[in-house]
């Protein structure tokens, strides 16, 4: 009879024990899609489309893959000149191999961009997809060139882009005045070699509007100062030229100032100053209107913002999200979750 009553409560026990742990399990299986991304293989065309998810228990990042997907035009986003044109010219022999300038490179499509590391590129979705197709330019013989001493321009090989997807949702959806296309205009070159040990790179920081008892605060957002160094079709192209300029307004995935820029600065790395360290916090994409709610109202370049999520998948992109959240452990630690959420919420400063 005990041998019996020690076997019940063993069952009984157990059957608890199997039951939380079911239930533990099905609570960490509990995910949201966030965010997803195309990466083209150039050359082939092969695209891959990858989905990264949030375990809202443990804020984990899951990454899984799905089948390729088949490709699907769209007119160029104009920049534009304020008041007096003050762009500096960066002299290649004198100036070209100090940092950020040694970084900085023409993408052959028409655009400008920046090494985050040793072989990757930052610049502007639209360089490499138009809205509704990839350019065939870019899917078959994608280049980047870097300025050499005498101004002339040494070309090395893209092996593979990373595209968000929500690139391609946002400008098939934002057809309005007010349109978003430029929310995710940012991709990512990734280079047959690694060109970053000899020239120099700049890592890609943290930018954005975070949740603070339900008020925004900001991480180099409106009033900060930013440089961006570029290759305007307006300009020799034996010399880079360079932009100094603050930020006017923002908004949870964009970054408006009145810099000057013209065709073929789009991609061009906004960047600045974080302690003794500059990086890179997002991409120029191109010339738009603020909302009609924003705080300050008119029409400004704008640029991408390297929100937590966006900074996270770029950071995935090439190879250093672990490093990437140990820099930032105020905003992405484990139970700052709301903090990293924050950013999809329409929120203007």
């Amino acid at each position: 009879m005990k041998g019996e009553s020690s076997l019940l409560l063993f069952l009984f026990f157990s059957s608890i024990y199997v039951l939380q742990v079911v239930a533990d399990s099905e609570k960490k299986a509990t995910k949201i899609h966030l965010i997803s991304w195309e990466r083209v293989h150039v050359g082939t065309g092969r695209i891959d489309h990858e989905l990264m998810s949030i375990d809202l228990p443990s804020h984990n990042l899951v990454y899984t893959q799905s089948s390729p997907l088949p490709m699907k035009q769209g007119a160029r986003r104009k920049r534009v000149i304020y008041g007096t044109d003050d762009r500096v010219r960066i002299d290649p022999a004198t100036q070209g191999s100090t940092s950020p300038y040694n970084a900085v490179v023409r993408v052959s499509t028409g655009c400008s961009g920046i090494l985050i590391s040793p072989k990757h590129v930052l610049a502007a979705s639209h360089c490499v997809h138009n809205g509704n197709n990839y350019l065939l330019s870019a899917r078959l013989f994608l280049r980047v060139g870097y300025l050499e001493s005498d101004g002339r321009t040494k070309w090395s090989f893209v092996s593979k882009f990373y595209v968000p997807g929500q690139w391609r949702n946002h400008t098939r959806a934002g057809r309005h005045k007010y349109q978003n296309w430029a929310d995710f205009d940012f991709s990512v070159l990734e280079l047959s070699e690694e060109l970053g040990h000899t020239r120099g790179y700049v890592k890609p920081g943290l930018s954005g509007l975070f949740c603070n008892k339900r008020h925004p605060t900001s991480l180099h957002g409106t009033g900060s100062e930013i440089k961006f160094v570029s290759f305007p079709d307006d300009k020799p192209k034996t010399a880079m030229w360079l932009v100094t300029t603050k930020i006017e307004t923002e908004t949870s995935h964009l970054l408006y100032f009145k810099g000057d820029a013209w065709h073929g600065s789009s991609g061009a790395a906004l960047y600045t100053w974080e302690g003794s360290e500059r990086i890179v916090i997002g991409a120029l994409s191109g010339n738009r209107q603020t909302e009609p709610e924003a705080r300050i109202q008119g029409t400004f370049n704008v640029a991408a913002r390297l929100d937590a999520l966006d900074f996270l998948m770029i950071c995935k992109w090439i190879g250093t999200e672990r490093e990437c959240r140990e820099r930032y452990p105020n905003y992405l630690r484990k139970d700052r979750l709301e903090s990293v959420l924050c950013h999809q919420r329409n929120l203007q400063m």
